[in-house]
C-alpha cells in the first residue's frame, strides 16, 4: 500500500538523479513546470498549460520522455481526458528551453457520490 500510493514520488526522486551530469556540473539552471494540460500538438512538439493562472506554450524536445504511472506513454495521450478535465503535468524545462521530460497524472475518486479529481501530488483540486 505505502509503494503504491508513493511510487510517483520515488520515480520523481529517481527521475531528478538521472538528469545529466553535465547539466548540473556547468551551473545550469533546468526549471521545472506545473500545470494542466490545455493542448497538445504533437506534431509540432508543443503543449500548451495552465499554470498559475495562465497559458503556457511549451516546446517539447523530439526525444522528451513522458511518464504516466511509470510508464511511458505517447506525448499525444497528454490531452483533455474530457471538457473541463486536465491531466496534471510536471515538465523539466533544460538549458535550451525546451521540454525534456514530462510526468504526467489524471486521477478521480468518488467521494460522498462525487467524483474529486487530485494534482500529481496528492492535493484536491
Amino acid at each position: 500500500m505505502f509503494m503504491e500510493k508513493y511510487s510517483g514520488v520515488w520515480v520523481l526522486v529517481l527521475l531528478l538523479l538521472a538528469l545529466p551530469a553535465g547539466a548540473w556540473a556547468q551551473g545550469s539552471q533546468w526549471q521545472m513546470v506545473h500545470g494542466e494540460v490545455l493542448q497538445v500538438l504533437p506534431e509540432e512538439h508543443k503543449l500548451v498549460i495552465a499554470c498559475g493562472g495562465q497559458e503556457v506554450l511549451l516546446a517539447v524536445e523530439e526525444d522528451c520522455r513522458v511518464f504516466r504511472q511509470d510508464q511511458p506513454v505517447a506525448l499525444a495521450s497528454l490531452r483533455p481526458v474530457a471538457a473541463g478535465a486536465y491531466q496534471d503535468v510536471l515538465c523539466w524545462i533544460n538549458t535550451k528551453g525546451l521540454v525534456s521530460l514530462i510526468l504526467v497524472n489524471y486521477y478521480v475518486q468518488e467521494e460522498d457520490g462525487l467524483l474529486v479529481a487530485y494534482d500529481i501530488f496528492g492535493n484536491r483540486k
